[in-house]
């Protein structure tokens, strides 16, 4: 009964709170009580202010650049203390109770000595935090990290006349010498692709250097896939059509990260494959009209795979960007997988259509395109949330390997050999 009678007062909250325009800052929303609400403790659920949160000290701590000082939250010192009555260094996760912050949160004393900051709490605990580690994982600190590791990608158009002269990485030191797979994943972090060259053309060799990068995902086109044999998916792609400039997975609520292709066998004509730098042409987009630039990251855009027995759909931003950085991290861009446009409403399709027309444009520019043949021997690893693929039509046979690589798997890789935070 308690928590029918919590639901009925939750949906009266917005005329109660909205009824009068005049109410006073955000301390009269939080002092609001829920006296009848009883929800399963039976005690009435109380929003408050708290003067730790609102009203804090901030402790200052200062950097090696004498000119600088982190100002640091008292709570947020609390909460991220590493002690082990605090944190489990073996599971690397959280002992702390988030509802007890609040309580112990008081600094009695710090000091600073060796990179090391020393905090003894009012309740008798005792803090150590290293100087850098608090730099880094603080929102400031993040932020300028994040616009650092923005900065070293290097956008390219197609003359690839910017990147430089990288040696190829080879088959068999990537499967048996760390510090190559660590620079695998430093050229895909960096340029949005990687080639390995002499890998041998057989469908077990395919699938060791693959594994041997990061594990496989599975998904409604299997783990392992194969096109130019069959045509087991309702997709153009497993046909030997012109495919345009496109990413992958824009249906899906998460498109996969990453892409792998081996062209393990060609017998005909035509087949070229193109790369287009997604990031570079969103650069171009910005600088030539930043409105649609600006349109195109807000506008929500739904695409849809359907085949027997599936149905997929997503919508999403066609420029997606990190929510604390602001920086671009996704170009979600393929015409062919549009669904019908529901989400724009008629008065604005005009507008929509225009700026996606500016965009489509700039990605068909023969200058951002980058041409290449997918060969027998090479496996290209690409940046599917970056990079757009595309592929000439062809005669003959040409069977074409791969997989996907999850966001999530690929950029733990990624942290592990240090190349992001």
């Amino acid at each position: 009964m308690g928590i029918l009678k919590f639901k009925s007062h939750l949906s009266k909250l917005p005329s109660l709170l909205f009824r009068n325009n005049n109410l006073h800052t955000s301390k009269t929303f939080l002092k609001f009580n829920l006296l009848s609400a009883n929800y399963c403790s039976g005690n009435p659920l109380q929003l408050q202010d708290n003067e730790h949160f609102t009203l804090p000290k901030f402790l200052d701590v200062h950097l090696s650049n004498a000119s600088q000082t982190l100002k640091l939250h008292p709570t947020w010192l609390r909460d991220h203390c590493r002690c082990p009555d605090c944190y489990n260094a073996v599971t690397y996760q959280r002992k702390n109770d988030i509802l007890k912050l609040n309580e112990h949160s008081t600094i009695s004393a710090h000091s600073q000595s060796d990179g090391l900051l020393h905090v003894l709490w009012s309740d008798g605990h005792k803090s150590i935090y290293s100087i850098p580690w608090l730099i880094s994982n603080t929102y400031e600190g993040r932020c300028r990290t994040q616009e650092e590791e923005a900065n070293r990608l290097i956008t390219w158009d197609g003359s690839m006349g910017n990147l430089p002269s990288l040696e190829p990485i080879l088959y068999h030191n990537a499967m048996h010498d760390d510090n190559t797979l660590s620079e695998i994943y430093r050229r895909v972090i960096q340029y949005g692709f990687v080639q390995i060259e002499q890998v041998p053309s057989t469908e077990i060799d395919t699938k060791m250097i693959i594994e041997r990068v990061c594990r496989m995902s599975r998904t409604v086109f299997g783990k392992f896939w194969e096109t130019g044999t069959n045509f087991d998916h309702m997709d153009t792609g497993y046909l030997n059509g012109y495919l345009e400039a496109h990413t992958d997975n824009t249906y899906f609520t998460e498109a996969q990260g990453f892409l792998v292709f081996h062209c393990t066998h060609f017998n005909g004509k035509g087949g070229e494959s193109f790369l287009v730098d997604g990031f570079h042409v969103a650069k171009q987009l910005k600088q030539l009209d930043p409105i649609a630039y600006d349109y195109l990251s807000k506008a929500n855009i739904t695409a849809e795979y359907i085949e027997p027995g599936e149905h997929f759909s997503s919508g999403g931003a066609i420029l997606r960007h990190d929510p604390v950085s602001h920086q671009l991290e996704q170009i979600r861009f393929n015409m062919l997988d549009r669904a019908p446009l529901t989400s724009v409403p008629q008065s604005e399709v005009g507008t929509f259509y225009r700026h996606l027309r500016t965009l489509a444009m700039l990605v068909r520019q023969k200058e951002n395109e980058y041409w290449f043949r997918l060969s027998p021997g090479t496996v290209m690893v690409i940046d599917n949330w970056r990079l757009l693929h595309g592929r000439n039509s062809y005669e003959g046979k040409r069977v074409l390997r791969g997989c996907y690589y999850s966001r999530s798997d690929f950029m733990s890789k990624a942290r592990h050999y240090g190349i992001i935070l």
